[in-house]
């Protein structure tokens, strides 16, 4: 059954694009999604950088979250290094089991947050119990057992990882998809589904859609858009629309931000029209049900490893966030002061604009999502992903332009994360500057183009933002949302 739902909703995707249009869309999507795979997989082991670039090889999927937990706790010596396996293991014996090679089932395979501190929402933790566990039994049943420890690492890295790094680029690939059929779904209700070939080109992503999980939000967010608007002529749609944006909270946390919009919008107009009070309730009864169950299955394995998960984000320090200049200490709790009010200030001006068409809807999401990305003391590259789509449903072609350099610098940020030492040697032949690995502090050149790419988003969202509220102010008929896409379909 679920073959032939695939099938059927690409077979109906493809042919509604135009034969001209198809086979770039065939093509970008192939080279887009090829060449991040590519770059960032893992194998054979101890393979080198592409161009000789840490950057390019990196993914937080093996370098980020794997290899601290599973690998470094086993030493090159051939030793487990139980102070090492402490930083992240709660269960010492299930990590024992994993490098002595006593698993046997399902049962036996480690659990995030119950097992092991995990610091992604739910969602993820499942994708990756479903690829370690596969991929570790898989390897032990039918390749390899360890007899020891130090074959324990080549067994890992040669097996083990890779397995790992196919499931989740597979599910990765499917949720990329997704985002790809019902992005250009609701492109072509505004007559702008060019700008669909604009997602492949840009360079964040080519390097971040395999790098991390951020798709798999997008991808339901803008599912959940697309049913919200089929909601208006059949409220059963609501139910859906609301089970994926909450889905997409399980995921990442951020579109809360985007919920929060859209129900607040609804509750207001539960009090001026009877008939949005049904669609009102089952968009709320989805996105709870779908983004509470999940979270509480967390808290149902572990409330120390969800209590971790949550610290972890709550204390995280300034990563590459627009505060920065202001506050150098990356570790000051100033970041998150700062974020949490302006961001309330900034969601409660987002409020005042009501979702009175398709324009605005996407206007809305577009400054939800930027106000829990761009204000934020964290702003990791890969929330890019996130943020792309919406933009390219919000946003006036003149913004775009803005919108790709914006996107170009926050792909330089990992292009030069490993290579900060080099770029400060070249530099320093030129100017007085710090010599030194440390691209998180204000005079690296990773940080330039953190500046870079937080400046030409505060630009976009402050005009974004300044617009919607003087047609507020002015009483425009006309919401900007959708003169912006007027003037994206006659340009197009």
């Amino acid at each position: 059954m679920t073959v032939r739902w695939w099938r059927d909703l690409l077979q109906k995707w493809f042919s509604s694009i135009s034969s001209k249009y198809r086979v770039f869309v065939v093509v970008l999507f192939v080279a887009s999604l090829g060449l991040s795979i590519y770059i960032h997989v893992p194998y054979p082991p101890g393979r080198p950088s592409p161009l000789d670039n840490l950057g390019l090889l990196y993914t937080d999927i093996v370098y980020g979250v794997f290899v601290p937990r599973f690998l470094d706790p086993v030493s090159t010596y051939g030793s487990l290094d139980h102070s090492k396996a402490s930083e992240y293991w709660y269960n010492l014996h299930a990590i024992e089991n994993l490098v002595y090679g006593r698993l046997y089932s399902a049962s036996q395979c480690p659990v995030p947050y119950r097992d092991y501190k995990f610091e992604y929402p739910p969602l993820v933790a499942a994708t990756w119990y479903l690829s370690t566990c596969t991929a570790y039994l898989y390897t032990y049943h039918f390749i390899k057992t360890p007899s020891n420890l130090l074959e324990y690492r080549s067994v890992v890295e040669s097996y083990v990882i890779p397995i790992h790094f196919a499931i989740q680029v597979g599910v990765l690939l499917a949720f990329s998809v997704l985002t790809t059929v019902y992005l250009y779904k609701l492109l072509r209700l505004e007559n702008t589904a060019m700008r669909l070939l604009l997602f492949f080109v840009l360079p964040s992503t080519v390097l971040y859609i395999t790098y991390n999980w951020d798709v798999i939000a997008a991808a339901f967010t803008v599912m959940s858009l697309y049913f919200f608007i089929e909601s208006e002529s059949s409220s059963k749609r609501a139910l859906l629309a609301g089970v994926l944006l909450g889905l997409a909270i399980a995921t990442k946390v951020l579109p809360i931000f985007i919920a929060v919009a859209i129900l607040y919008n609804l509750l207001q107009k539960m009090y001026k029209a009877q008939e949005v009070r049904g669609r009102a309730w089952l968009y709320s009864a989805g996105l709870l049900i779908s983004s509470a169950i999940p979270y509480g299955i967390a808290v149902a394995l572990s409330q120390k490893g969800f209590s971790d998960f949550l610290n972890h984000h709550l204390t995280w320090y300034c990563e590459n966030c627009l505060y920065l200049p202001l506050v150098q200490d990356i570790h000051s709790s100033v970041h998150r002061i700062l974020f949490f009010s302006l961001a309330t200030v900034a969601i409660l001006s987002i409020l005042a604009i009501e979702v009175s068409s398709r324009g605005k809807l996407y206007t809305v999401a577009f400054l939800a999502l930027s106000t829990a990305i761009i204000f934020n003391y964290v702003f990791s590259p890969q929330m890019m992903i996130m943020l792309t789509p919406i933009a390219l449903l919000a946003l006036p072609q003149s913004a775009l332009i803005h919108y790709a350099i914006a996107d170009v610098a926050n792909a330089l940020i990992m292009l030069m994360f490993f290579k900060d030492f080099d770029l400060r040697a070249f530099i320093s032949k030129y100017t007085n500057i710090r010599v030194a690995h440390s691209p998180w502090t204000l005079d690296s050149p990773v940080q330039w183009a953190a500046f870079i790419r937080n400046l030409m988003l505060l630009i976009i969202f402050l005009s974004v933002l300044h617009n919607e509220l003087k047609s507020i102010g002015r009483g425009a008929n006309t919401p900007v949302g959708e003169a912006g896409h007027l003037e994206n379909t006659k340009n197009t």
